[in-house]
């Protein structure tokens, strides 16, 4: 079974040549913006929604005479921005037709449109050694830390919010790798908001709370900038170490998930989780702090790292209901009611007495051992 990777190499350009990927940029940009603009009014006065093709031939018969400049940028990054364009508005029109409401896509400013697609590996771009040869650009230096893993297709360039640029290689795998596992037995995870995760057999991790220290020194930023004219040198100074501040977070909170979900899989043959949904639950807080604390805990990052490490690994991952794990009484079955500031759970009818993130996870492996008995272990599992 084949299956894609993906794999992220730094680049070191010169000047000249982060100009001329600077200009790329914003090339597919600018096309990007008209592709949209021309569906935007097409849909607003006749309600018609356009398809792949029919951007293409705009871009070819109109935007490009229009335009000569283009020419300048490769072709394959042309065609796969009216790729993005045409992906956006098929998903605006799935959502409409499943009786949503959605907002039609939108213009993309600098700072939202970071990337372009090389869309066939080796012809125009292609890795020699730790140099990245990039039609029209040049050979750019790249930090080549690890070996593809299976045959790469494609290449992302992108730009982050601190100017700094990375090559994306997409690969695809015929063979998947297996990461060595200790597989000592089943284990269930509650994630929570006091701790990361809870296991049924006991282990806690702690939340260690990166994003409340990050959060602080953002505010302070943000202080400072709101004082400033916004078109001033100085406000864009703030601007810029808000960015590498949110990087530094992000990368920290991107390592530690790494660690967390690595040690997981290893540990264990099967794992059950929650069937939760990371983006309703954080809608469902009425406080902003309870808001800042989901995304803090990085929920679905962790897990989407364990189902795609578990695939690798030969894990099994078990999705199961979540409702009432932490009210109901993993010992006897007697339903406790808490709210969430209750984090012990005493049980009147048997006298068990634990934490309440532990006694979840314990109800959660019963569920996910249940399910996987009645259906034999098949159904239940969901892989990445």
């Amino acid at each position: 079974m084949s299956r894609f990777r993906c794999v992220r190499y730094r680049l070191y350009p010169t000047r000249k040549q982060a100009n001329l990927m600077g200009s790329a940029l914003e090339g597919c940009r600018f096309v990007y913006n008209k592709e949209v603009e021309m569906c935007r009014n097409a849909y607003e006065t006749c309600g018609r929604i356009f398809d792949r093709k029919d951007i293409d031939e705009y871009c070819e018969y109109v935007l490009k005479l229009e335009h000569p400049e283009l020419s300048r940028i490769h072709p394959d990054c042309i065609s796969e921005v009216s790729h993005r364009v045409g992906y956006a508005f098929r998903k605006f029109e799935s959502e409409i037709r499943g009786g949503q409401s959605p907002q039609l896509p939108a213009f993309r400013r600098s700072e939202r449109y970071a990337s372009f697609t090389f869309t066939k590996y080796g012809r125009d771009i292609r890795l020699i050694g730790n140099r990245l040869r990039i039609s029209s650009i040049g050979d750019v230096k790249c930090v080549v830390h690890r070996s593809f893993e299976g045959r790469p297709i494609s290449c992302t360039i992108s730009r982050s919010q601190t100017g700094k640029w990375f090559a994306t290689f997409s690969c695809i795998q015929n063979e998947m790798p297996r990461m060595p596992s200790a597989g000592k037995g089943p284990v269930g995870i509650d994630l929570g908001l006091y701790n990361l995760a809870a296991f049924s057999d006991g282990t806690v991790y702690d939340n260690t709370k990166l994003f409340d220290r990050t959060a602080s020194e953002m505010a302070k930023i943000q202080r400072k900038m709101s004082e400033c004219d916004p078109d001033s040198d100085e406000s864009r100074k703030y601007k810029r170490r808000l960015s590498h501040l949110l990087e530094h977070y992000n990368n920290k909170m991107r390592d530690e998930m790494h660690k967390r979900s690595t040690e997981i899989v290893r540990s264990y043959s099967i794992i059950i989780l929650e069937d939760i949904s990371v983006k309703e639950l954080i809608a469902s807080y009425h406080t902003s702090a309870g808001r800042r604390s989901q995304y803090a805990s990085a929920w679905k990052i962790l897990v989407g790292m364990i189902e795609y490490k578990a695939e690798e690994s030969g894990v099994q991952v078990i999705f199961v209901d979540p409702r009432n794990t932490s009210q109901i009484c993993s010992r006897c079955g007697f339903y406790v009611r808490k709210n969430l500031g209750v984090r012990v759970h005493s049980c009147p009818a048997c006298g068990l007495q634990i934490d309440r993130d532990i006694n979840a996870a314990i109800n959660i492996l019963n569920r996910g051992l249940g399910m996987q008995a009645s259906s034999s272990g098949k159904g239940n599992s969901q892989f990445f």
